[in-house]
């Protein structure tokens, strides 16, 4: 693995970057353990993406949220982003036959900027729901965890240092070669790093 100026990395060297992610999140999120995954694996993929609004991509499920967003969208792009989705369309096969546009729109909020838009911090925030295929899930979870974790990063969130922080780890883990590893070697590297109560899952609120 090559990083910054043609040296050899290792998978180690990134293991310790991300490792001093997690130590500062220590500091300014503590004890909020749940939301450590989502918050420094969106930071390494706009890194890679060379992306930095990290507070307006981080708080953007207000935009997901906002009625107006999904009023916007006419009925052949809601149809056509479930039916274009492999996934989607087999869950969602009793919907799209009876066009029952309802409650495609009702779903469409929670699905649409994670499937469509592939927003990294959603991504993670949903990872259990996205691995076991628990979509509805999704849907149903989607307003209160993403309500809870702007509530828990809302202290964070106020302070310009806590942004620069997150900039700079995704940018040191990016300059070791992050990008030459899988997404979820990165997924699960990250979680292993992630300092947590045995009975708290990454990614999903204490209280759920």
């Amino acid at each position: 693995m090559y990083g910054k100026n043609g040296e050899v990395m290792s998978k180690k060297d990134v293991e310790a970057a991300l490792a001093r992610g997690v130590e500062i999140l220590d500091a300014f999120l503590p004890l909020k353990f749940w939301l450590y995954f989502p918050v420094l694996y969106s930071a390494c993929v706009w890194a890679i993406r060379r992306v930095f609004d990290y507070r307006e991509r981080i708080l953007a499920w207000q935009v997901w949220l906002d009625p107006e967003f999904v009023r916007t969208k006419p009925d052949e792009f809601v149809l056509h982003f479930f039916s274009g989705d492999e996934a989607l369309g087999r869950e969602y096969a009793a919907e799209l036959a009876r066009g029952d546009l309802r409650t495609l729109r009702a779903a469409f909020p929670a699905l649409y900027p994670i499937f469509g838009l592939g927003d990294a911090f959603l991504t993670a925030l949903f990872k259990a729901e996205i691995e076991a295929a628990d979509y509805r899930g999704i849907v149903v979870e989607f307003a209160s965890r993403t309500s809870k974790a702007r509530d828990d990063i809302q202290p964070a969130a106020a302070n310009p240092d806590f942004w620069k922080a997150l900039e700079l780890i995704g940018v040191e883990a990016a300059s070791l070669g992050l990008h030459l590893l899988k997404d979820e070697d990165v997924q699960n590297m990250i979680i292993a790093l992630v300092k947590k109560p045995a009975s708290i899952s990454p990614a999903i609120p204490p209280d759920a």
